[in-house]
């Protein structure tokens, strides 16, 4: 019985430890992809928002909280 309860535990800890480096594979060439698509859109950042869009999302807000909202930020995604 000690024998096929040590098989067991090593086919489990194999196992697991598969799936630990698959998983930081994956978190690895997630990260690594990130900085590659970011490092080469360096010139969507450049791009300014359209005046007519600033005001239309102005105005949304201000109608939305009520005059109590201010926008001090635009990202463009």
């Amino acid at each position: 019985m000690s024998l096929d309860f040590s098989t067991a535990l090593s086919l489990m800890a194999i196992g697991m430890i598969t799936v630990f480096v698959v998983l930081l594979l994956v978190v690895i060439t997630g990260k690594v992809l990130t900085r590659l698509v970011n490092w080469l859109d360096k010139g969507a950042e450049d791009a300014a928002i359209a005046p007519v869009k600033v005001a239309v999302i102005s105005a949304a807000v201000e109608v939305f909280t009520e005059g109590k909202g201010h926008i001090t930020k635009i990202d463009k995604e």
